[in-house]
């Protein structure tokens, strides 16, 4: 049972029972209680500080938050130091015990917990069921925290199917890139040749340098006449849009055509053993059958124009990627789109279940969101893409920023329907990759997307360029070549929604004709006349 008086002291003298001297302390609080219980005349032979610990554990019990402790444990110690008091739900859970249900008016808060759910919570304990109650949450909580067989076998699968990729180290020595400049031939900024002597050579002045060049990226120094080494490196290097005037020094990478194909023997072994497995069934979400019976579908696009296309041509996708022209009122090479066309684009035809992933600039972060919401989608996830330059270091000066340089990038990632054949918590909610072409996004992306839903899963990709085109995805935009379509079905959609843009284009054409000859008809009947008149 609840011990009513001390739930009203507790409430009353919370302040000096957690100061100093008590600060808390249990075996400090039992003699102040029994003093003041004596002084209301209150009878406390055979009350013991025993007794005194097991009504405060029925009242974290009753009412969990209402007393917290030092130490976060399941039950009250005999050295429990009290940390918190919520007076509110201890004066709430006096009401309840004393049967009043009148609401709080002293110091309750929004948060405070309804007087049914305690009354529940009370009638429990007092029928002796609290403490099974008590096993069912834990049981709960025991349960929500065990990882689902889903997650793990996505992980193994993963393990198993992915191939390691070769990782190259870079020179640190700036040595070895002042010597490779002088050994160089550059045409139309890149490495063509190298002169062999010249290597040699400088090998025997520093020693391991020839080594030094099979193994790793070098980064050679780009010497112009114009260039003026004090200045120190260009904040843009690769990226400079005034490469050919700029002052600082820039650099260019050298890549041995031998490092392309050398591969670690470990890492060759375990690639070796993944590629023996392909004919072996994983039966995980997304890939109910070996690799080996599948064939990914080619490369597949179309050069269109994404405000006016008709999306229901291309059928259904597991995932979504979107690269909007955000308008960010910059001077940009590539047009942009307003807010109210991205915002009425119908993308919500293009999935029934699935992810959309949506790049966003800082000023649309919350236009995304609203435009996932829109779309039928729930906002679950943000991956940011942190640039590097050429070097390998954090970009610390952009081009865009009102503020602050933007050096990062923002992914939204929705959710639509609940897709269980997705594989989760394979990867991070960050990618750090180099820049390259002005709006270009990192290549990492789409290994990251092919792990979630599946290599063979339909995957689209909208504002793309030729660059994003790669097997098993389709992509469309206006900055595309051409048309390239290999699903038969999409095919022939595609073909109809032509016919019909060239019907109406020629039934435009014929109703302007016609206007235009109706005008002058009613023009030229004066000159017509006036032209018989004169035969006669």
């Amino acid at each position: 049972m609840i011990d009513e008086n001390l739930v009203e002291y507790l409430a009353e003298n919370y302040r000096e029972l957690l100061e100093v001297p008590v600060s808390g302390q249990l075996r400090r609080i039992f003699p102040l209680y029994v003093v003041d219980c004596q002084m209301r005349g209150q009878d406390t032979t055979g009350y013991v500080f025993e007794t005194f610990v097991r009504s405060v554990e029925a009242i974290c019990e009753v009412a969990p938050g209402s007393l917290m402790f030092t130490e976060d444990r399941r039950g009250v110690e005999e050295t429990a130091t009290l940390e918190f008091v919520h007076r509110a739900q201890l004066q709430c859970l006096l009401n309840v015990v004393n049967g009043s249900r009148a609401d709080v008016t002293v110091g309750r808060s929004a948060d405070d917990e309804p007087a049914g759910l305690l009354d529940k919570l009370l009638r429990l304990v007092d029928s002796g069921e609290g403490q099974s109650h008590h096993k069912l949450l834990d049981q709960l909580q025991h349960f929500l925290s065990i990882e689902p067989a889903s997650v793990n076998l996505g992980k193994e699968r993963a393990r198993k199917t992915v191939q390691m990729a070769q990782y190259t180290p870079v020179c640190a020595d700036q040595k070895h890139g002042m010597l490779l400049s002088s050994a160089v031939s550059v045409v139309n900024n890149r490495i063509t040749s190298v002169q062999s002597v010249k290597i040699l050579k400088a090998d025997g002045h520093c020693p391991g340098f020839v080594d030094c060049l099979r193994n790793k990226i070098h980064y050679v120094p780009y010497l112009r006449p114009q260039t003026d080494m004090s200045l120190g490196d260009c904040s843009y290097l690769d990226t400079c849009h005034k490469l050919n005037t700029c002052r600082y020094v820039h650099y260019l990478q050298y890549f041995p055509e031998s490092l392309k194909v050398k591969v670690d023997a470990a890492t060759e072994q375990i690639n070796k053993q993944i590629r023996l497995q392909v004919g072996i069934p994983f039966y995980t979400h997304g890939n109910c059958s070996a690799d080996a019976i599948k064939i990914e579908t080619p490369q597949q696009w179309i050069q269109c124009d994404v405000r006016k296309f008709d999306f229901s041509i291309l059928g259904k996708f597991s995932a979504v990627v979107a690269d909007p022209a955000w308008n960010i009122h910059m001077n940009l090479p590539y047009g942009t789109c307003n807010d109210v066309e991205l915002l009425d684009l119908p993308l919500n035809q293009l999935q029934e279940e699935g992810l959309l992933f949506l790049w966003v600039t800082g000023r649309a972060i919350e236009l995304g969101k609203e435009s996932l919401e829109k779309w039928g989608y729930q906002v679950i996830h943000e991956i940011a893409w942190i640039k590097t330059n050429q070097l390998g270091r954090t970009i610390v000066t952009g081009r865009t920023g009102h503020w602050l340089n933007h050096s990062k990038e923002h992914l939204l990632v929705g959710l639509k329907g609940k897709p269980q054949w997705l594989n989760k918590r394979l990867d991070t909610d960050l990618i750090v990759s180099s820049t390259r072409e002005t709006s270009r996004k990192p290549d990492e992306l789409y290994g990251l997307i092919e792990r979630l839903v599946g290599q063979h899963a339909r995957k689209l990709e909208i504002f793309g360029r030729d660059h994003n085109l790669r097997p098993g995805w389709f992509t469309i935009g206006n900055q595309l070549t051409g048309t390239n379509i290999y699903e038969p079905d999409v095919k022939k959609r595609y073909e109809k929604f032509l016919e019909s843009q060239s019907s109406e284009g020629q039934a435009i054409s014929g109703n302007s004709n016609k206007s235009k000859t109706q005008k002058r008809g009613e023009q030229t009947p004066h000159r017509r006349t006036k032209a018989v008149n004169t035969r006669h």
